[in-house]
């Protein structure tokens, strides 16, 4: 077992090599410089806490973002809880019901609309979702990266256009462009 004083170290060690990385996800996730700094050292007190399963891991920075992704889901379903009542819609033009998935796509590149959807969406949705619109992954990197399907992403992709149209069908559901989600 590793002395106390190694394990700082080496936690400090991963933040100097994947601190940035983390913060940017962070940041991207949750669009907020200062809530993103909170999650990014809230990530690393987690990896210093599970540090065996951190240097057991095939790959540290997955292993961190994956924990970064989990701390920034947990806040966008938190806020969405919160902040649901003072929430307006702002469908786009074309109308939402009939939308296609590519115009409904371009419409959510809207960050602050995806990080909305993103609070209703289960996690393996949210994953997926967050490497498509915020890595700009195609499918079939997604699908290489977390080991499933083509099919697999297309099916989670489609979860969350389904949940999209769903909120863009109920009032006080989305923000308004430019309205901070708190």
């Amino acid at each position: 077992m590793s002395e106390p004083d190694d394990d700082v170290d080496q936690t400090e060690g991963y933040y100097r090599r994947y601190g940035e990385a983390v913060h940017r996800r962070c940041r991207r996730l949750l669009g907020d410089e200062a809530l993103a700094w909170d999650m990014t050292q809230e990530v690393f007190l987690r990896a210093h806490a599970h540090l065996r399963h951190l240097r057991g891991a095939s790959s540290p920075l997955s292993w961190l973002l994956t924990v970064a992704d989990r701390q920034c889901f947990s806040v966008l379903r938190r806020r969405r809880t919160e902040a649901a009542s003072e929430l307006a819609l702002r469908a786009p033009a074309e109308g939402s019901r009939a939308a296609p998935d590519d115009a409904l796509e371009r419409w959510l590149v809207d960050a602050d609309l995806v990080r909305h959807v993103l609070a209703h969406c289960p996690e393996d949705v949210q994953r997926i979702v967050a490497h498509r619109f915020l890595d700009e992954l195609e499918q079939e990197q997604i699908a290489a990266l977390l080991d499933v399907s083509r099919k697999t992403v297309q099916r989670k992709l489609q979860a969350f256009f389904d949940i999209a149209r769903r909120l863009l069908e109920a009032p006080a559901a989305v923000p308004r462009k430019g309205t901070a989600l708190v």
